[in-house]
């Protein structure tokens, strides 16, 4: 068997062991997530990384005996290689990983970011929704789960950024949904932000094709598979790197969007390389797109709890039929009842 086969076949293995660091006042555990390698001793490849998190938890604290490992496997890269699009390849790069903990909070209207709003935004989710291939459904759900874009998540100063990591690059907006495409389910992830870094080298592994659009921006493409636990899903991504410094991301998996430990994989991937890049060179999504007159605002997210899913399952019809029966029933109001405006009926799902 040559090396090339034997690469190939090889996966990266990272067992994750959660390490409680300190328990600090509100029940938060501020706690290290250490990435040992684990593989073979014919393997002569090694990564070594680390990292911090930030978890939620009881004020009891938790010994480290009784944090279960997290396991998370990837392909192997194959190197030396070429890449479609690609005039050089560079070796694969030990990965990395950083955290880092918001201070301020989270809004559309920044004005350290002009080139976003709440109508940039609103002109964006629809910009997406309208793309989608028509034997596409996006699945009923709340707002901020219906690929609707966020407002700007960023730190609010830059000290203690990560190295090499500017502000811009670190405040993005995001928009998420699950798709449906022949009874399969898969979840859609888009992230947007801005930056002035030139185009990265082409890297053996993190992209299987890299094309050139028209105006010169280009887009990386991927089509590969993770290991979660034992648990396998397949995922693509289109990464755009616009002329006009707007970075976006497309990425889908096989998986729904809930991200509870108990999604089920459909084994297929909804959208294809192809539609992946429809998307992100959309010129509704460049930083320097205008906002088109007359786009409808955002749908507002409300929060809602429940102590456990019971009941039947709300669809749109259901939720249309309320809103239309809420309308009717104020519409039959006395006239001296309070106007409570033209949205009045139209409910959305609780994230």
């Amino acid at each position: 068997m040559s090396k090339e086969q034997t690469d190939s076949k090889r996966a990266e293995k990272w067992t994750f062991a959660l390490t409680v660091v300190s328990l600090i006042a509100g029940g938060t555990v501020v706690a290290g997530l250490v990435d040992r390698w684990s593989s073979s001793p014919s393997d002569d490849i090694s990564v070594a990384a680390s990292s911090s998190v930030t978890i939620t938890s009881t004020p009891d604290e938790i010994s480290a005996e009784d944090v279960p490992e997290f396991s998370y496997v990837t392909p192997s890269a194959v190197y030396p290689t070429t890449i479609p699009g690609c005039e050089s390849v560079a070796a694969p790069e030990e990965d990395s990983f950083f955290s880092y903990i918001l201070d301020g909070s989270d809004t559309y209207d920044d004005p350290r970011f002009p080139w976003f709003s709440s109508a940039k935004a609103a002109a964006m989710s629809e910009a997406v929704k309208q793309a989608l291939p028509k034997d596409v459904e996006l699945k009923f759900a709340s707002p901020g789960n219906s690929l609707q874009f966020g407002p700007i998540s960023a730190p609010s100063n830059t000290d203690g950024l990560p190295e090499g990591f500017s502000l811009e690059e670190l405040a993005s907006t995001t928009a998420s949904g699950t798709l449906i495409r022949d009874g399969k389910i898969g979840a859609l992830s888009l992230m947007l932000h801005s930056s002035s870094d030139p185009i990265p080298s082409c890297v053996a592994g993190s992209l299987v094709e890299r094309r050139v659009l028209a105006d010169q921006s280009v887009v990386d493409l991927q089509d590969t598979w993770s290991e979660t636990n034992g648990v396998r899903t397949l995922n693509r991504s289109a990464m755009l790197y616009g002329v006009d410094g707007t970075r976006i991301q497309a990425y889908v998996n096989d998986t729904n969007n809930d991200g509870g430990p108990d999604a089920e994989s459909s084994g297929v991937v909804p959208l294809t390389l192809d539609e992946l890049v429809t998307l992100v060179e959309m010129p509704q999504l460049r930083i320097t797109a205008p906002v088109p007159p007359g786009t409808a605002p955002l749908q507002i997210d409300c929060g809602g709890w429940t102590d456990e899913s019971s009941g039947r399952e709300l669809d749109r019809g259901i939720v249309d039929a309320l809103g239309e029966a809420l309308r009717s029933g104020w519409r039959a109001a006395p006239s001296e009842a309070p106007d409570l405006g033209s949205q009045l009926g139209d409910l959305v799902l609780a994230e």
